[in-house]
């Protein structure tokens, strides 16, 4: 049954409403005989909660730390430069400070750049925020450079706004380059913005010798909105013969949305990560008219993937090549994510490619998947079979337990293409029927007990 989700942003004096169609269709059967099985859905139980009490909580203490400064920039319009080497407000030179922050006007700019703004990490960051609604539109850039504990946020009048938008480009909307640090980008929404959305091309630059100039630490992308776009978060790098380049250390994605996007591929691509957290994103609708064999998220290194909602889309959810930085060996998560209706392949990849492992300084990772909910995959019917987990070679152990399976071309559970590796292997369990699995498509609450995802959406 199509369900059809709404939601509307007000910006810059413009109302920009999304309208996301979601059709559920029955696959196709191949020559092989495949039961695919039911796929009618029921109606979601009827909400029987009560409203809550009121909330009778007292008021907090006043806040009687010392705050740092504050300062207004920037026209509403044109080209907006704030470079920490040369920072000018009302005449005077000012040196940027730990707890310091910094309001953009708000208006439609041509472009903006922020450069050279560091502070001790020990410290409160500097936070560049929204002081109305900022508009960039028909092309128009945000480039940032050189950063050291830095917030750049479009929270300026809520928590949930996103009092930064992107809007109608054919080429990049935010660029990072130099070093960056201890660096967070949120609440921005992006439109119609086909090439890359956000990326840092510099990082392919750095070779990693353990020095601090060597790589990239602590970087966050969060509360990040998107709709009609290319590659939303790129961020280069690999591990090669000469070592590990573009590495980051410490990267987190969290509460992006993605939907009605054909083309993008991967949608967040980290070329080389150490500790990742991806958690809490939601994606729907994309690669419709992609074919390539991608990932959603495609991450080489080690981290953990959990709380994720991936629907109707082409492409594995997770795309892993997994390895250790040292040999302080790693243990990669996958847990807690949902993923419901892909055109081609898998809920998700894991593998160490023959590239990876003939490199003399790769170290392997440990891998756990559990507690995920994944149906109705590869209704296209293409290559191998969709289901759970595509395993390759990952020269460690897996643990691969309490996940629900649904509806998928057949009843495996796992294509598994290793020579060994199991650590553990129980009570994962394959339903035929979506509706003997969960009890909705929306919330994707798991009717067996023990399996499946814990956190209903």
């Amino acid at each position: 049954m199509p369900q059809l989700f709404r939601s509307s942003l007000k910006c810059f004096g413009i109302t920009i409403c999304t309208a996301l169609l979601v059709q559920f269709f029955s696959s196709c059967t191949k020559s092989s005989p495949i039961y695919i099985g039911d796929d009618t859905t029921t109606n979601p139980p009827k909400d029987t909660t009560t409203t809550p009490p009121k909330d009778t909580t007292t008021t907090p203490p006043k806040d009687t730390t010392v705050k740092g400064r504050s300062f207004a920039v920037g026209t509403g319009s044109g080209n907006l430069v704030i470079d920490g080497n040369n920072f000018v407000v009302s005449g005077s030179k000012i040196d940027l400070k730990n707890g310091d922050t910094v309001k953009i006007k708000g208006g439609s700019y041509n472009s903006m750049a922020i450069k050279n703004v560091s502070v001790p990490a020990t410290g409160a960051r500097v936070i560049f925020i929204n002081n109305g609604q900022v508009v960039f539109s028909g092309g128009k850039q945000l480039t940032l450079s050189d950063l050291n504990n830095v917030t750049i946020s479009g929270a300026g009048e809520s928590a949930t706004a996103r009092g930064f938008t992107f809007m109608n480009s054919s080429y990049r909307a935010v660029t990072l380059s130099g070093a960056i640090n201890n660096f967070t980008i949120q609440n921005m929404l992006f439109q119609n913005v086909q090439d890359y959305v956000i990326c840092y091309p510099d990082l392919n630059s750095k070779l990693y010798n353990g020095a601090a100039n060597s790589h990239s630490s602590n970087l966050a992308f969060l509360n990040l909105d998107a709709y009609n776009v290319g590659p939303f978060i790129v961020l280069g790098g690999d591990i090669t013969n000469n070592g590990f380049t573009g590495l980051v250390k410490k990267l987190e994605v969290a509460n992006i949305l993605c939907t009605n996007s054909p083309t993008p591929g991967a949608i967040v691509s980290i070329g080389d990560v150490e500790d990742f957290l991806i958690h809490d994103n939601r994606v729907d609708n994309v690669n419709s008219a992609n074919d390539t064999h991608n990932g959603i998220f495609f991450v080489r290194g080690n981290g953990k993937f959990y709380n994720n909602v991936v629907t109707n889309h082409q492409g594995n959810a997770l795309r892993l090549w997994q390895y250790s930085l040292d040999d302080n060996i790693k243990t990669i998560e996958i847990y807690n994510n949902i993923v419901y209706n892909s055109r081609k392949y898998s809920g998700f990849e894991i593998q160490v490619p023959p590239y990876i492992k003939a490199i003399s300084h790769f170290r392997p990772a440990k891998a756990k998947v559990y507690n995920n909910t994944v149906g109705k995959m590869n209704t296209d019917k293409m290559t191998f079979p969709g289901r759970l987990l595509d395993f390759y070679n990952t020269y460690s152990t897996l643990e691969l337990y309490n996940n629900l399976v649904f509806n998928n071309n057949d009843a495996v559970i796992v294509n598994d293409m290793s020579s060994s590796g199991y650590l553990r292997n129980e009570n994962n369990i394959y339903v035929a029927r979506e509706t003997d699995a969960v009890e909705d498509l929306t919330s994707f609450k798991s009717k067996i007990s023990g399996t499946g995802a814990t956190k209903v959406q």
